[in-house]
């Protein structure tokens, strides 16, 4: 998928630059598809790297076309392979124990947990109702972003059990007891881990903002009796 994913990359902001100084009410309808295509794929290659330089990209297309490439095909994939599942995850977790370190000096009122997990009680709330098990549910207001502040989840009244989410949202639900606040940073190891998951790239560290408006407790185990 990620070759396929960089090779419409490639493809889009070729496009893009051969059309981009034409106006689009000028174009054939084969152009205004080769320029749509462009759009939509110079979307993905902003999203993956925004200073991406647009004229290397032409010119391996160019050598492409001309049969004269200074990658095999086969060099490509390999060094594209090697990116994602390397050079990418190890910037990523450099910069995610960098941002973490930032927001603990620049904030005195966070607190560390032993296995990593980086917080702030807002409210306290009800100590009287709290989750103390992880079968237990929560109901919770939430915005999570990730350490450029994008939002990348948001959700109202959403209903959950703690055995059922990342670690650190197991861990950082117990924090804070009904009606309380709390703000989560989540180190990887705590959340999505190596692989990321869908706008959460490889090793990134997140932050939730968390509003727990409701606790229901687990069910009790029934013993039985022989």
């Amino acid at each position: 998928m990620k070759k396929l994913l960089l090779v419409a990359v490639v493809f889009g902001s070729a496009l893009a630059s051969c059309t981009g100084s034409k106006n689009i009410k000028s174009f054939s309808e084969t152009d205004s598809l080769a320029y749509a295509i462009g759009i939509d794929y110079g979307s993905h290659a902003k999203r993956l790297d925004s200073t991406m330089n647009a004229s290397v990209i032409y010119a391996a297309i160019q050598d492409v076309l001309a049969n004269k490439p200074q990658m095999t095909q086969e060099e490509s994939y390999a060094f594209l392979n090697e990116w994602f599942s390397v050079r990418v995850p190890a910037k990523n977790k450099a910069e995610a124990a960098a941002w973490l370190e930032e927001v603990k000096a620049e904030n005195p009122n966070i607190k560390t947990t032993e296995s990593g997990l980086m917080y702030e009680v807002i409210a306290e709330g009800d100590a009287a109702v709290k989750a103390v098990n992880d079968n237990d549910q929560v109901m919770v207001n939430y915005k999570g972003t990730l350490k450029n502040g994008t939002q990348f989840d948001a959700n109202d009244s959403l209903t959950f059990a703690l055995n059922r989410v990342i670690k650190g949202w197991t861990e950082g639900m117990k924090l804070v007891g009904k009606g309380g606040t709390v703000h989560l940073w989540i180190p990887a190891e705590l959340g999505y881990g190596e692989r990321g998951s869908g706008a959460i790239p490889p090793n990134a560290a997140l932050k939730f903002e968390v509003d727990l408006l409701d606790v229901i407790p687990a069910a009790p185990v029934e013993e039985v009796v022989e």
